[in-house]
């Protein structure tokens, strides 16, 4: 239960993990892979984050049918490469790519995986146990739920490494004068 954050949607929880995790943990020259035909809610931290940090974005080229490559993407990967950032099915033309191969080969490579789940969480089983990604995010609205509702799931470990992305609220175990410290996880981000 520790691994499970709501939040108020994927693009969200999305933001609270590029933010949160991400700008602490990449330096200036790391590459993060995405496609062209992402959700505009990958793409656009990303590229604010390129701007912020210096790191570099990177398109995975498609195939004609404008779905997604695996050899494409094992030859995008090199030392810089840190993050690879997908839907699991995408809103452009509905392919889905095969999160848990992918995901191997990103760990293979020291590589951390950040999945959008919105589009394939209403309509297949999802299970971040068997695809081991290390983040994976939904909006409720997508399972028939309310809108303003959705997850961030992260692996334990990450989730410890990661800031919170909003302050205030349940998440603040203590306030002193010159510093705060943050509530467990799931409430650290809650």
């Amino acid at each position: 239960r520790e691994e499970i954050i709501f939040t108020s949607g994927s693009t969200d929880s999305i933001n609270m993990t590029i933010y949160g995790y991400f700008m602490d943990n990449l330096k200036s020259g790391d590459e993060v892979l995405i496609t062209k035909s992402e959700h505009a809610s990958i793409v656009i931290p990303w590229f604010d984050l390129e701007n912020k940090i210096g790191i570099k974005v990177k398109y995975i080229d498609l195939n004609e049918d404008y779905t997604f490559n695996v050899d494409n993407f094992k030859k995008m990967i090199n030392s810089n490469t840190k993050v690879i950032s997908v839907a699991e099915i995408t809103n452009v033309i509905g392919d889905t790519r095969n999160i848990k191969e992918i995901t191997r080969i990103a760990h293979e490579n020291n590589i951390k995986v950040l999945v959008d789940a919105s589009q394939s969480i209403g309509h297949k089983k999802v299970d971040v146990t068997d695809t081991d990604v290390d983040f994976l995010a939904f909006s409720g609205h997508k399972m028939l739920g309310p809108l303003g509702i959705g997850i961030l799931y992260g692996k334990r470990k990450l989730l410890n490494d990661m800031n919170p992305f909003l302050m205030g609220g349940d998440m603040i175990e203590y306030v002193y004068e010159d510093k705060t410290t943050f509530a467990t996880i799931p409430n650290k981000f809650e």
